[in-house]
């Protein structure tokens, strides 16, 4: 029992989870949600009228790039901070983030890392460790990673070798023997490094290096076989992986294909594959939409919409990494583009108005994919992902009777730009509420640099 008052109860609120939508108040104390109830009678120290709107669990954006290096002293235009407060005013209450080794050492990179974040992180946070090297001590680094310092998740590439970030696939079935051991899940950026090379060496030495030729260099065959791989890899050793930003139908087939056969496979797509194809890269300022993998075929805009709808993804994130303009119009050649858009901020009211609006995208699918989904499969759940008693007070209001404009001038990550200026969706984003605590409103971030928290994730004994 409770002996004083409540911290917030939350009245007149339209809660929507995974199993239904039904109207009642929230309590929350000391950061948790301790009741849930058509009429709350306890007493509160503030009270917040959700005024009939929908109340939403907060959204986990398990895949952001703040502070990114791409390369000497150029670095993503947001960074923890700038990018956390974007996250919160779009719904956004949990992001995980990357640590991209600098040396063998990954525990002292981890932590290093860490200390980036926690002074400016506005949310709670989490982060993935990126393997580009596999021996006796970097397996050492790794589980003490594991066990002490709260990572459950690794990242890998079958890519950017020239970068230093591949790893071969000797490599990859040894990680992954390991983090079938721990449990720890496996993010695949999932594209043939080889065949991007071939083509990208041909149109360069053919003149031809406008942005249309990023994505005509990394065809969709070079994920689909990727993926085909290192499901292969995933299904012998027993691992668990998810293969981020998915672009295409092919890469999307090679998913649904290795889960039927019993592979535990799982598939991220992001909000620019479900917005824009391939005709974006003829514009003039084309190069503001490179990232990789770039943007497919309308045919393939419509596959991965299908995908979502059909439960063929677990997951929506964001892989935000934003870059100025004169840092995507500046190189003469699509090869020297710093790939990444902005995207985190996005994430709730894009799939609200183009999923539940316009396509019939269920609440159920839209919570699962959101919030859920990502706390389950990140190792943040009970605590992130739903609206109940005992988890954490995250949530966000919308209101589906105002519009939003996704311009510069409406949205908050700290680019120059908005690649969605021409998009207008049905809905908005009224209020974000952090462990209970009101931290943006009506498109103004309230709350306090440095006020998230490290998550510690586990996904339990394998």
């Amino acid at each position: 029992m409770l002996s004083g008052p409540l911290d917030l109860v939350v009245q007149n609120a339209k809660i929507v989870t995974s199993e239904g939508v039904y109207s009642a108040e929230i309590g929350v104390d000391e950061g948790k949600i301790v009741r849930i109830a058509k009429s709350i009678e306890d007493s509160a120290e503030r009270t917040y009228d959700a005024e009939g709107r929908y109340v939403f669990p907060g959204a986990i954006d398990g895949h952001v790039h703040f502070k990114l290096k791409y390369f000497d002293d150029v670095y993503t235009a947001d960074d923890f901070y700038t990018g956390t407060v974007a996250a919160a005013c779009g719904g956004v209450t949990t992001i995980i983030d990357f640590v991209t080794p600098e040396s063998l050492n990954y525990v002292e990179d981890f932590r290093r890392r860490r200390a980036e974040a926690e002074p400016n992180v506005v949310i709670d946070y989490g982060l993935h460790m990126s393997v580009t090297n596999f021996n006796e001590e970097v397996v050492k680094n790794l589980e003490t990673l594991f066990r002490s310092e709260g990572v459950a998740s690794v990242k890998i590439f079958t890519a950017y070798s020239k970068r230093g970030l591949m790893l071969d696939d000797g490599k990859i079935f040894k990680l992954m023997q390991l983090c079938k051991k721990w449990n720890v899940l496996v993010l695949v950026h999932a594209e043939n490094e080889y065949i991007i090379n071939s083509l990208v060496d041909s149109f360069v030495e053919e003149g031809k290096t406008e942005p249309i030729y990023h994505s005509w260099s990394r065809p969709d065959f070079v994920e689909a076989e990727a993926i085909q791989r290192v499901g292969l890899l995933a299904s012998v050793t027993g691992a668990e992986i998810l293969i981020v930003h998915v672009s295409s139908a092919a890469g999307l087939e090679k998913i649904v294909d290795h889960r039927s056969k019993g592979v535990k496979i799982h598939g991220e797509t992001c909000p620019h594959y479900l917005i824009f194809n391939e005709e974006v890269y003829r514009r003039p300022d084309g190069a503001k939409f490179i990232m990789s993998p770039p943007l497919k075929k309308e045919s393939d805009r419509q596959a991965l919409w299908k995908g979502l709808l059909d439960g063929c993804f677990s997951v929506v994130g964001s892989d935000h990494a934003c870059f100025d303009s004169v840092r995507k119009l500046s190189p003469k050649r699509f090869t020297e583009v710093p790939g990444g858009v902005a995207g985190t901020e996005v994430i709730p009211m894009i799939l609200f108005s183009e999923g539940v609006l316009k396509r019939g995208m269920t609440f159920r699918r839209f919570v699962e994919v959101t919030s859920l989904n990502p706390a389950r499969v990140y190792g943040l759940y009970p605590a992130k992902g739903q609206i109940a008693v005992g988890s954490d007070a995250d949530f966000y209001i919308l209101d589906p009777m105002r519009k939003t404009r996704l311009t510069k001038e409406n949205l908050h990550s700290n680019i120059d730009h908005s690649i969605y200026e021409d998009l207008e969706v049905n809905c908005n984003i009224v209020a974000t509420f952090s462990r209970g605590e009101l931290i943006a409103e009506k498109g103004v971030f309230m709350g306090e640099r440095g006020r998230g928290r490290y998550l510690f994730r586990s996904r339990g004994v394998a």
